[in-house]
């Protein structure tokens, strides 16, 4: 089963301590691994259909990535054969600016997208969550982004409503989204103050002994730059 790492900070920073600790987990999930960040509006991602641990191209990624936005992910394959172009996050431009998912979990019955770049659910779910975001959006109202990604999330529940599990990353740069939906997988956040200001970590596999504390199933953590915007009743 695959594993999720984010982090949000309020200045550009790395995470050279708790992605190599991630890596850790890599025996567990030895199909691929990729890690996404942003410069500006563009998100940069590198990835490979390779155990992370074992990785010269993981190392160098992580020295590399410095963003206010972190997401990693390490792959365990179930849907789609182990290729770069299946290893998450994934990648879409939306209204001129790059957004970032990365999912652990499994959506049953997704047929094959023609802008899909692999074979995964994972991929399928993200262009129609991000088609739904763009819908509700241009609705011909003000409409704001967080209430878009919300309606998108529960378009899935009505569109697979059985066989879900869905623990989502998702990142337009600014914005670190967090959705838990995966009984006997959790997703665990840390709250870190540095020099610069707040960060925070979240990620299926707590990285140090300091005080990580599960999420609730089923709601919808928004985290802005460091800081925890909002955190919002059950969407389903």
């Amino acid at each position: 089963m695959c594993d999720l790492f984010g982090m949000s900070c309020n200045e550009s920073d790395r995470a050279t301590r708790s992605l190599p600790r991630f890596a850790d987990s890599s025996a567990g999930n030895p199909h691929g691994w990729g890690i996404g960040w942003f410069e500006g509006n563009s998100a940069e991602v590198n990835r490979a259909p390779e155990r992370a641990d074992f990785s010269t191209f993981y190392e160098e990624s992580t020295a590399m990535a410095r963003s206010h936005t972190i997401v990693a992910h390490l792959r365990y394959s179930t849907v789609g054969k182990p290729c770069e172009c299946n290893c998450h996050p994934f990648k879409w431009n939306h209204r001129g600016r790059d957004w970032l998912l990365a999912h652990n979990g499994h959506v049953g019955g997704t047929s094959p997208h023609p802008l899909a770049e692999g074979d995964t659910d994972s991929e399928r779910i993200f262009i129609q969550i991000m088609k739904k975001v763009g819908e509700y959006q241009e609705g011909g109202r003000i409409r704001g982004q967080i209430p878009a990604l919300k309606k998108a999330i529960r378009h899935i529940f009505d569109t697979y409503d059985t066989d879900i599990n869905l623990n989502l990353l998702i990142s337009d740069g600014h914005h670190l989204y967090v959705f838990h939906h995966y009984p006997g997988k959790p997703i665990y956040m840390l709250e870190r103050s540095k020099q610069y200001g707040g960060a925070v970590l979240v990620s299926t596999v707590p990285l140090s002994d300091e005080g990580w504390v599960p999420l609730a199933p089923d709601r919808l953590l928004v985290i802005n730059h460091g800081e925890i915007q909002l955190y919002t009743d059950p969407l389903i």
